[in-house]
């Protein structure tokens, strides 16, 4: 699972409390809260919004620094969120309901997954609090709990207002700790049941790579305020047993991730790790009472990071087993309602004339790159700005669009500077190329200079762009509330040399479109002076910003 993204309810503004409780009332005029839960259509992981009405969330209100509870009110430190029948409603764990109000003063909400009434497994007060999680080196199937958390003081993130009785509606946004690998198998020629009990995943190096468990008085725990896993030990190996799971597939299942998840045997959930070289990760599983190994296959780093998932493609022949592919999904992007519940963090497209402009960049993550990732034109993976995994190119197109070298910048030094061999005439944007969401694309030359036909506005950081970062605002109110708007940052470029730059000196913004001019591409590219459509060699890393016609 790889980052992933959980919103499951929205707070509205109901009712006045009037203090009848023998147990102290936060004000004695606040505004209630009542809650309602947002249903998603797609379900990437184990917890999300086609499932949440029936789980059981714990909650947590203080000020909003997170320093002590809100107004000091003791019934706030630990309480369950549920849905019994028909609505959301807070009580301590035991049955005894509980009222949620706030006045004038600015709260923070902390939430985690799944909700526990033992004193000593959820302790401390807002950015101290943390829960007590269970990560065995050894364990049974599906015996983790997909351990969640939250920590938000804007209604809704990003951006939004303070929580307070004056913004009482509240989009929360509920966040994955752990990371996930995922497998999917099929069988060529194999003629037995193909019956998987067991797997193990280790270091062949021997290093100490997977945090889990301490033995005797356990202390491996959640921070609530950034979904750390902190404590526990680390160990070169981790297993599940009592697998079970009977292999069905008898062809490739291809490199869709949404098709592919929902395929999987058994997956595995862990806490975030790098790996220096993912060679050195092995997998031994066992099948109809035989041992198969299998490297995870590629080569250079791995980064298991929280919300988001590798699934594996494993091809059981007689002799052999083979991991044929490797697919990365991000499973942190559920929203509220919004009817793009797995795109975007809860915010909406912006309709400018007739297209729906995505609200943010490609690979965003508002805690993490609110710049979004940057792409070589015609590569459906983007890179990290500053990353170090710069190898030489050309190299084919298809190499290029292997999820196993997704990490991967190719440099071109040489002209005309192209990453791949070959001189595509548009970006092709099916499934195997565009890095957009289904149904969504990259914009072209015109419609980049529609875009900034309507103004724009230039803002620098803290200055009011989303994140606070610097960038342009296009379209709409562009230049005074941003209704209508859309905000592309100034996030800069990876040269072809490799190089990253002009994003915190010499701002600029530079974005990809789907179109060529001859050897190089259109690009739109702005800065506080500058705002124009260009061209640029097909080598450089941009950002991509996707599009929706209507």
């Amino acid at each position: 699972m790889v980052r992933y993204c959980l919103n499951i309810f929205a707070i509205a503004a109901l009712l006045i409390l009037n203090s009848c409780s023998k147990e102290k009332s936060l004000v004695k005029e606040g505004v209630a809260l009542q809650i309602s839960p947002a249903i998603g259509e797609i379900t990437k992981t184990l917890v999300d919004d086609s499932n949440i009405s029936s789980k059981e969330i714990g909650i947590q209100i203080t000020n909003q620094t997170g320093t002590q509870l809100y107004d000091g009110n003791g019934v706030y430190a630990n309480m369950r969120l549920f849905k019994p029948a028909g609505s959301w409603v807070f009580d301590n764990g035991a049955g005894l309901s509980r009222e949620v109000t706030v006045n004038g003063e600015n709260a923070k909400i902390y939430a985690y997954y799944p909700f526990t009434s033992n004193p000593a497994s959820f302790v401390g007060t807002g950015e101290t609090s943390v829960l007590m999680v269970n990560i065995p080196k050894e364990h049974k199937k599906d015996s983790i709990p997909d351990y969640l958390w939250c920590a938000q003081d804007k209604t809704p993130p990003p951006g939004g207002s303070a929580i307070n009785s004056n913004n009482a509606s509240v989009q929360l946004k509920m966040n994955h700790s752990l990371s996930m690998i995922a497998f999917v198998f099929y069988k060529s020629g194999y003629e037995q049941t193909g019956n998987i009990t067991r797997m193990e995943i280790k270091s062949t190096s021997g290093s100490n790579l997977f945090r889990v468990n301490k033995e005797g008085i356990n202390d491996l725990r959640m921070k609530l305020s950034n979904g750390e896993i902190v404590g526990g030990s680390v160990a070169s190996s981790l297993t599940i047993t009592n697998i079970n799971s009977n292999i069905t597939l008898s062809s490739d299942p291809g490199i869709i991730p949404a098709t592919l998840f929902s395929q999987r045997n058994f997956h595995m959930l862990l806490v975030p790790a790098s790996v220096a070289n993912r060679d050195d990760i092995e997998f031994s599983f066992e099948i109809d009472g035989s041992i198969f190994t299998a490297k995870f296959p590629g080569t250079g780093e791995l980064n298991l990071t929280s919300g988001n998932a590798y699934i594996l493609t494993v091809k059981l022949s007689p002799k052999s087993l083979n991991i044929t592919g490797v697919a990365e999904w991000n499973l942190v992007s559920y929203e509220v309602s919004s009817g793009y519940e797995d795109l975007w963090y809860g915010m909406q497209p912006v309709q400018i004339g007739s297209l729906l402009w995505a609200p943010v960049n490609v690979g965003y993550d508002p805690a993490n790159n609110p710049y979004g990732l940057m792409f070589q034109w015609h590569r459906k993976y983007g890179q990290m700005f500053g990353t170090l995994n710069v190898v030489n190119g050309p190299v084919l197109l298809a190499l290029g669009n292997d999820v196993a070298n997704s990490t991967k910048f190719y440099k071109n030094e040489t002209s005309p500077f192209n990453w791949c061999t070959t001189y595509e005439s548009s970006w092709n944007m099916s499934e195997q190329y565009n890095p957009c969401p289904q149904g969504w694309r990259i914009p072209t030359l015109s419609e980049f200079s529609s875009l900034r036909s309507g103004g724009s506005t230039w803002v620098n950081a803290g200055e009011g762009g989303m994140n606070n970062v610097v960038g342009r605002w296009y379209g709409g109110n562009h230049n005074t509330d941003r209704v209508g708007s859309v905000f592309l940052p100034a996030a800069g470029i990876i040269s072809n040399q490799g190089n990253s730059s002009y994003r915190l000196s010499s701002q600029n913004g530079q974005y990809s479109t789907s179109e060529v001019s001859g050897n190089d591409i259109y690009r739109l590219r702005f800065t506080e002076s500058i705002n124009e459509t260009s061209t640029i060699n097909r080598a450089a890393g941009l950002s991509v910003r996707c599009v929706k016609s209507l």
